[in-house]
């Protein structure tokens, strides 16, 4: 009975010892893991979430710089824009009345529109305080209501800026085919430089009739 008894407090120690042999060994092992960590897993995985945080600053600045870009895209297309638009204004409000001009370019128009011109008297380009140079005309053409009616549109679409005051619409005398109406314009074109009164006045001059007080055109289309 001695001996056996003696035998059980043996084993009971040698499991003790598994014991803290286990524990010690647990113990080494998260040690181990720790030192493991800190030696090699914490900086991988600092460096990893530094690499994550510059990698969102550049998405950011990416995105920043699209935007940028984009505004500037649509900067050079506004400008773009007004450029042509002052150009049209350009070509619409020049800078010197060219009165001469106009006459050539309204009397083309009338050809194309198939109506007869039959005098165009301009008056001096006029300066008006805080506007362009007023040049003040008055055209007397005659035709079919769509003959008149399409030269009136082609003149909202001319290259001079034409402002039409008053159509004054009679009865063309006789004819054939389609009934011939007369009609008197009077309108406004404009220029962005000064007056030249001198210019002017000769042209006046030179296009004046000596009776009527109109100047008498090649009839267009007629």
């Amino acid at each position: 009975m001695k001996s056996r008894r003696r035998t059980t407090k043996h084993g009971a120690g040698g499991g003790s010892s598994n014991r803290a042999a286990i524990a010690l060994a647990v113990m080494g092992a998260l040690v181990l893991l720790y030192g493991w960590n800190s030696l090699f897993l914490a900086p991988k995985a600092k460096a990893k979430e530094e690499v994550k945080k510059e990698l969102v600053a550049a998405r950011k600045e990416e995105d920043d710089l699209r935007r940028n870009l984009a505004e500037l895209r649509k900067l050079a297309n506004d400008t773009t824009a007004r450029e042509a638009e002052l150009a049209r204004l350009g070509r619409l409000i020049p800078g010197d009345p060219d009165v001469a001009g106009a006459i050539l370019a309204l009397d083309e128009t009338a050809r194309q529109a198939q109506v007869a011109m039959s005098s165009f008297v301009p008056t001096p380009p006029a300066a008006v305080a805080g506007g362009p140079v007023s040049i003040s005309i008055s055209m007397h053409v005659a035709g079919t209501f769509p003959q008149i009616f399409d030269y009136l549109r082609r003149l909202e679409v001319l290259d001079r800026l034409v402002v039409v005051d008053t159509i004054q619409f009679t009865a063309a005398p006789g004819g054939a085919g389609s009934p011939r109406i007369e009609a008197d314009v009077k309108a406004r074109m404009f220029a962005a430089g000064t007056a030249s009164p001198p210019a002017t006045t000769a042209l006046a001059a030179t296009t004046t009739a000596s009776q009527s007080g109109t100047a008498a055109l090649p009839k267009a289309g007629g």
